[in-house]
Formats: C-alpha cells, structure tokens, sequence
C-alpha cells in the first residue's frame, strides 16, 4: 500500500471514529438494590435490574449481550438469563422486575444445599453500543463493554443465603393412607346419618 493509499485509511478510521462521538456512561443497577437473596434450598429467587444510558451528545443504543454473576456454583446455579431485546438509550432505560423462571436475573438454590450456606460475586453486565437501533454501526469495534451492578457509586458484590431446608413432599404411602382414612370416616358419617332417619 503506498503512503497515499495509507494516509486515506487512517483519514476514514479516524473519521468514522470521530463521527461515532464518545461513549454513553451507562449504569447497571440491582433489585434489591444491595443484592442480597435469601431463599430455602430448593426454590429460585432473583434479581430485577435497570440499565440506564446517558448519551454524550450523540445518539447511543446499548444493547445487552450476557449478564455474570460471579461466584455461582456453591449452592447452585445462574442460570443463562433472557437478555433483553430492546436498548437502553439516553432517557429510555431498561427496567426488568424479578418474575420466577420469566424475567430477570434468577438463581435457583439446590435442594440440597446447605441451611446457612451462601454464594457470592460481583454481577457484571456486558453490552455493545451502536450509533443506530438496527445495530448497523457497532461504536465500540466489537471488543464488548462491560460494567458491574452498583449501588451507592460501589460495586454490587450480590449474595445468595440458604435459609431454610427443602420442602418434604408427603410420601406416597402416607398419603394414600390418609386419603382412604378420610373417605372411611366420611362413609361412616354418611352410615351414621341413614340409621339416624335421615
């Protein structure tokens, strides 16, 4: 490439680079917003979240690729959350409440984990800014953003508490036991009443 063609190049890079104007500041923002979860082993609890994006002078659509939450596994799983499809710009945040196995960002407890037992971690959020809403013209060069949840200017460092054991569910035999026991004592009343002159 001669030095012409190359001084073309860098003039069309730092164009495009200078039409794209500065990146949003976006927040990342937790329900509750210390992100602290307590739940029973063996049920689900979750998070709501709002993203918000303050455009620095040009229109920026960020758009969410994956959510993280940091120390996952010790008493059970975070599981691949729905990322939502629409971006948050400047005065259009994206809100999501917390609805079991719908929306947010769910954690589901293991039934065996232990009463007292815990997990903890930063939640990062990872997004890609574009210039439009069709996602034509990516800002960032495609290297993905990222920016954890926070709360009072600090980051979230979310925490899930086991603070119960696992629902029982009666066995079988118990309750088949306790259905015939009651429809004896039903029929008996029913007898009871015939002999009575009802």
């Amino acid at each position: 490439m001669n030095p012409i063609n190359r001084l073309m190049v860098a003039m069309a890079a730092f164009t495009a680079a200078a039409s794209a104007g500065p990146l949003p500041t976006v927040s990342f923002t937790l329900d509750p917003p210390t992100g602290y979860l307590a739940g029973a082993a063996g049920t689900s609890v979750g998070w709501g979240y709002t993203i918000s994006s303050t455009s620095n002078d040009s229109p920026a659509f960020v758009f969410i690729e994956s959510f993280l939450f940091g120390d996952e596994t010790p008493v059970g799983a975070f599981p691949a959350p729905g990322v939502p499809t629409g971006a948050a710009t400047d005065g259009s945040p994206i809100i999501v409440p917390w609805l079991l196995n719908t929306s947010g960002l769910q954690y589901d407890i293991d039934a065996g984990a232990l009463v007292g037992a815990a997990t903890e971690g930063v939640m990062t959020l990872t997004y890609d800014v574009y210039s439009d809403a069709a996602q034509n013209n990516l800002i960032d060069g495609g290297s993905g953003l990222t920016i954890n949840a926070q709360f009072n200017g600090e980051d979230v460092n979310a925490e899930v508490f086991v603070n119960g054991p696992a629902a029982t569910v009666p066995e079988p035999g118990a309750f088949t036991l306790f259905v015939l026991g009651a429809a004896a004592l039903l029929l008996r009343g029913v007898g009871c009443r015939c002999g009575a002159g009802w």
